[in-house]
């Protein structure tokens, strides 16, 4: 019986401690399992560009505030996903539905803004301007604060297209690389979205916007179709039109990459050619500007002053004969 009782505490103390032991590994390990997860979130949110809260809600609060001012300066029954400024934006990397409100808020905003300010500014400091000329540095602030988003939207455009121009080769040879050695293309776009990341973060997020179409259900030739008209750039439509008849003959993919990707360096080097023999011509006015009235002053300053001098020592010698009678 004693024999008996021991086993029994025995097993219900092995129990206890086991279950103690579960509760004290639990406590141990919950946080940090949390604070793993919460290390997960922000890498996420950097590499995604994801906003902080406090970031978030000011930009809302923002859109808000820009939304009602759209009306004025929104056209009358356009079609906006085949609009102009609907492709600017979308180029730029603005893709979300409140964009174009945005933009268009902001222009209006502007157009009041600046004109406003130059009142104030006129009231406070007693400025001695005419009304005939304070209108018109009105209209023109008005005109300038209206086409200001304009001259930035196409900037930042611009300087988008040069970023993806630039790194598209890489990504390109990532790509073929991929396919060569047994990916599929999906998979391989996929995989150089995600180590273009750290290269350029604009090529990453289009090739992953490629990827979350095609699994969002449509085909690979219309998100490929879809990349082309965001960028705008002429090497990607190049490769979209490759890869689509490689996908609508049957070739060989790898191939295909193999030779655009040939191209495309040709082309490259071509173009920096093209802007090489340029440098001549362009340097040309800087040259003429800056350099030749300098060396003209060098040279021609002693010549001048030499000169001068002649002529007014001849001019005293001159005085001097017609006054010794």
């Amino acid at each position: 019986m004693g024999s008996m009782t021991l086993v029994i505490i025995l097993i219900v103390g092995a129990v206890v401690i086991a279950g103690m032991a579960l509760v004290f590994i639990n406590l141990i390990l919950k946080p940090s399992a949390i604070r793993r997860l919460n290390k997960m979130v922000e890498e996420e949110r950097k590499v995604y560009g994801e906003e902080p809260p406090s970031v978030a809600q000011a930009s809302q609060l923002i859109t808000q505030r820009l939304i009602p001012l759209a009306r004025f300066s929104a056209p009358k029954d356009a079609a906006w996903d085949v609009s102009p400024l609907r492709r600017d934006l979308m180029a730029a990397g603005y893709r979300s539905e409140s964009a174009g409100m945005i933009y268009l808020g902001l222009k209006t905003f502007l157009t009041f803004l600046f004109p406003i300010i130059f009142l104030v500014c006129t009231a406070l400091f007693q400025w001695p301007l005419e009304s005939r000329q304070i209108g018109f540095v009105v209209i023109l602030l008005a005109a300038l604060g209206y086409m200001a988003p304009n001259f930035v939207l196409s900037a930042l455009v611009s300087r988008r297209r040069q970023e993806l121009f630039e790194n598209f080769p890489d990504a390109l040879d990532l790509m073929r690389i991929c396919v060569e050695a047994g990916l599929a293309l999906d998979v391989a776009i996929a995989r150089v979205g995600e180590e273009m990341r750290i290269r350029s973060r604009a090529l990453s997020d289009e090739f992953r916007l490629v990827v979350l179409e095609q699994r969002a259900g449509s085909t690979r030739n219309m998100a490929l179709s879809n990349l082309a008209m965001r960028v705008g750039i002429e090497d990607v439509d190049a490769l979209v039109g490759t890869l689509v008849q490689a996908d609508r003959f049957g070739t060989s993919i790898s191939d295909s990459l193999r030779v655009h990707s040939e191209n495309l360096r040709l082309a490259r080097r071509l173009k920096a050619e093209e802007k090489a023999a340029k440098i001549p011509t362009k340097i040309l006015l800087p040259l003429t500007l800056c350099i030749f009235p300098l060396l003209f002053i060098l040279i021609l300053s002693p010549a001048i002053a030499n000169i001068k001098h002649a002529l007014k020592g001849g001019g005293e010698v001159t005085g001097e004969s017609q006054t010794a009678p």
